[in-house]
């Protein structure tokens, strides 16, 4: 029997940011390809990955739903090759 772990378990993992930059772009590579395949396929809307060491499986409700969580992962993906670079975002005009 085949043991998968979910795609937060995969992140949660590395503490090296560039291996999470990594890790992130295995897992938009891997999804962009199977939305590609459901749009052709209308299949059933599920990612299954593995990068030689882990295995991920994920299920999603729609094609929205994985669209979504693409532009999540390219967002948070985003967001460490900015720390790795050493950029951060100020909020300015607010009240804290």
């Amino acid at each position: 029997m085949e043991t998968f772990i979910t795609v937060t378990q995969y992140l949660e993992n590395p503490d090296v940011t560039l291996s999470k930059i990594q890790r992130y772009d295995a897992l938009i590579d891997a999804l962009e390809l199977q939305i590609i395949s459901n749009v052709e396929n209308s299949s059933f809307e599920e990612l299954q990955m593995e990068d030689g060491q882990m295995k991920i499986r994920s299920r999603y409700r729609s094609m929205r739903e994985m669209e979504a969580g693409l532009k999540a992962l390219e967002q948070a993906r985003q967001r460490y090759i900015n720390r790795y670079n050493g950029r951060v975002s100020v909020l300015r005009g607010g009240t804290f």
